[in-house]
């Protein structure tokens, strides 16, 4: 058995090849863009060989090329190899004999591969994102430019209130500020039409996919999370029922405190902010629309909030809403507060799917 550590970059890749005994057989250097080449090279070593390549984000391409062609292909956690590098000097060999030294001593830190229909909705959910916020920012840039001219906008620029107010105050505005004004609008327009597209495409690829939609079904139900928050949680943790217990999954999202110990003294800390910050983004979010619209959570987040403050109150009810979907999907029922009757069966009462 050949062990194959891989350090990958966007322009090159370095591999280190050992046999059982850690013997380095081969070291190289490939290019990303001869793809034909690569496919080659890890064909060349037969079945009888396992690879292990450092989670980064633009690994899939590699994944879905050598997968076929190895006998084990598996994702290194970075901070864990970290950990393991001691004071060696950082090159591109060191770290890819790290990573196949580790593999063939069963000590390498493991990282989490989604499947294929959870890494087309994290891409998904992730444009979605991203397209929603530089929505949100051409519309802020546009009530600044109501502010600079001391006009009163609507409450809410979306492209047909804006496009009524910039019509009704267009003569007030200086040549150089309704050039912007209108531009900002062409692209509220635009950005508009591409927040549906991308909700359309997710409750599309969930219709195809019914546990996906299963899931996301049941986290929707827990307070001040839509249905866009429950497709990005089941995004962003790939499976949510694979983690074994809550500390488990707040540690993966980044809202565990961080832990300093010395003797019999501990500190606890801010949060880590390890994991995918668009997950902690949505539960932030979350967690204030609960607090405004849900009374239960409004009293859980006023009692952390007299020891512990405002925010980081919202931020401990933003890991109780995550634990609280992590207990529906595992349950397989709807969320309900203790003492509550259970509701119905969110999957019994749905029709069509929307966003």
């Amino acid at each position: 058995m050949k062990t194959i550590g891989v350090d990958l970059h966007k322009d090159s890749l370095t591999t280190m090849v050992l046999d059982d005994q850690g013997a380095v057989l081969e070291r190289r250097d490939l290019s990303t863009k001869c793809r034909h080449q690569i496919q080659e090279y890890f064909a060349s070593y037969g079945p009888h060989c396992q690879v292990a390549v450092e989670s980064v984000g633009f690994y899939y391409w590699f994944w879905e090329l050598v997968h076929p062609q190895v006998e084990r292909l598996v994702l290194a956690d970075p901070a864990g190899v970290r950990a393991h590098a001691g004071r060696k000097a950082k090159t591109d060999r060191n770290d890819a004999l790290l990573l196949a030294t580790l593999l063939r001593e069963n000590r390498l830190p493991m990282a989490y591969v989604p499947t294929e229909n959870i890494r087309a909705l994290r891409e998904l959910v992730r444009h979605r994102h991203s397209v929603g916020r530089s929505l949100a920012r051409e519309r802020r840039c546009l009530r600044w430019l109501a502010l600079k001219n001391n006009l009163p906008g609507p409450t809410s620029f979306t492209s047909d209130r804006a496009q009524k107010w910039i019509l009704s105050q267009e003569s007030k505005f200086s040549p150089a500020h309704r050039l912007a004004a209108h531009q900002r609008l062409d692209q509220i327009i635009a950005l508009e039409r591409h927040v549906a597209d991308a909700d359309r495409a997710i409750a599309q690829h969930l219709v195809g996919e019914p546990a996906l939609r299963q899931q996301v079904e049941l986290i929707a139900t827990v307070p001040g999370i839509g249905t866009l928050t429950a497709a990005t949680i089941v995004a962003e943790t790939g499976d949510i029922t694979r983690f074994d217990n809550p500390d488990q999954l707040g540690a993966y999202a980044g809202l565990a405190p961080r832990v300093s110990q010395s003797g019999e003294t501990v500190h606890h800390g801010r949060i880590s902010k390890h994991g995918p910050p668009i997950l902690r983004w949505v539960l932030q979010q979350a967690a204030w629309t609960a607090i405004r619209t849900d009374p239960q959570a409004r009293r859980l987040h006023a009692r952390i909030g007299k020891r512990a403050g405002t925010k980081k109150a919202a931020t401990a009810l933003a890991r109780k809403l995550l634990i609280y979907a992590w207990s529906v999907a595992r349950r397989h029922q709807p969320f309900h507060w203790p003492g509550d009757p259970l509701p119905q069966d969110p999957a019994a009462s749905v029709g069509s799917y929307e966003i």
